[in-house]
């Protein structure tokens, strides 16, 4: 074994791996008896209550009691998913893949890269030390690069334009990433995984319903209960343009959007009128909101911040490039600032 902590500790850091699932119920913590468990289940709840509210994991409770830590972020999970509330499920899974990421970075046992590239095949991301696949100049430029296979990368890859595989370098069909990139995107197999084991466990998920009383979670719903979408009144001629649109939509969902759909919707709902407070309140939706960091960006978007420059509407080209076009340039215009004018024009004629 690659990860030099004992198995306990490396369930109680890592509690949605498939290896800690094992080792969870060769212990005999399997989810009945937990449940029957009140403190185990009092353990939970606050497991869920301090995720969504962002409290960093203290990793001293790995060493002082592992296994109960574990079983109690499991069954967490389930409680989150028997919420039924799909925004608390979702900054849960983002808050437990963030957590996932630090302590990769800072726990000394962990830190070897080949633990990491043991954790990745535990998630399903085909990888391995660069130096097995290429060497010379590649391996030298990059902090300890790993080589990952291109249909992992292109599955876990963040939708930005840093991460297109053509600003890689790819060998053989591995992708050659630093160890930073590489993290990155265990970070996003584990938040995939969190997801799965909710989808591959209906039925436990059914019987933790069953068993917690969620009432103790009424405080998480108020908080977190996910908001209807507030629009502007102030109508566009025409209509939102389909990209703009597929990022409201997106939002209105809960679901987590890249940088660059944040930016474009952020630059557009500005050039419509809308205030800074109004776009802040739209991003409440994201289940990694944080009120400050949103607010500052906003604010810098719109040139109250920073360099004072405010920012244009990106062309269509550049949004098609970030892979936020729907129609893949079909909707004839050059800047989604044109559609509604071009759509208003189409129906009068």
């Amino acid at each position: 074994m690659s990860c030099n902590v004992a198995s306990s500790e490396l369930a109680c850091y890592f509690p949605f791996l498939d290896k800690s699932a094992v080792y969870l119920s060769r212990r005999g913590l399997l989810l009945d008896v937990v449940l029957s468990d009140k403190t185990a289940v009092e353990k939970a709840v606050e497991r869920l209550k301090k995720s969504l509210a962002r409290e960093p994991f203290n990793p001293r409770r790995c060493i002082d009691a592992p296994e109960e830590t574990a079983a109690a972020a499991r069954l967490a999970l389930y409680v989150a998913a028997a919420t039924k509330n799909q925004y608390v499920l979702r900054r849960f899974a983002d808050a437990e893949s963030k957590s996932f990421r630090e302590l990769l970075r800072k726990i000394p046992g962990i830190q070897d890269p080949r633990c990491k590239i043991e954790i990745a095949r535990d998630l399903g991301v085909d990888a391995r030390p660069a130096h097995e696949v290429v060497s010379g100049i590649v391996v030298a430029v990059y902090n300890t690069p790993i080589a990952v296979r291109w249909t992992s990368y292109l599955r876990y890859a963040p939708q930005d334009p840093y991460w297109a595989m053509i600003n890689r370098p790819v060998v053989k069909g591995w992708v050659v990433v630093p160890i930073d990139d590489f993290e990155r995107l265990l970070e996003e197999a584990y938040e995939d995984r969190i997801f799965q084991i909710v989808r591959d466990n209906e039925l436990a998920v059914g019987r933790v319903a069953a068993s917690v009383d969620l009432s103790q979670l009424d405080d998480v719903f108020k908080r977190y209960a996910q908001r209807p979408l507030q629009m502007s009144q102030q109508a566009v001629k025409g209509g939102d343009p389909p990209c703009m649109k597929a990022v409201l939509d997106a939002l209105k969902n809960g679901e987590n959007l890249p940088h660059t759909a944040r930016f474009a919707i952020t630059t557009y709902l500005l050039w419509r009128g809308w205030e800074v407070d109004q776009i802040v309140d739209l991003f409440r939706t994201a289940p990694d909101f944080n009120e400050k960091i949103t607010r500052y960006q906003v604010q810098h978007i719109a040139g109250q911040t920073g360099g004072r420059k405010q920012y244009t509407v990106p062309s269509c080209e550049t949004i098609n490039s970030w892979g936020l076009c729907p129609t893949n340039l079909g909707c004839g215009v050059k800047n989604p600032v044109q559609y509604g004018r071009r759509a208003a024009i189409k129906r009068s004629s």
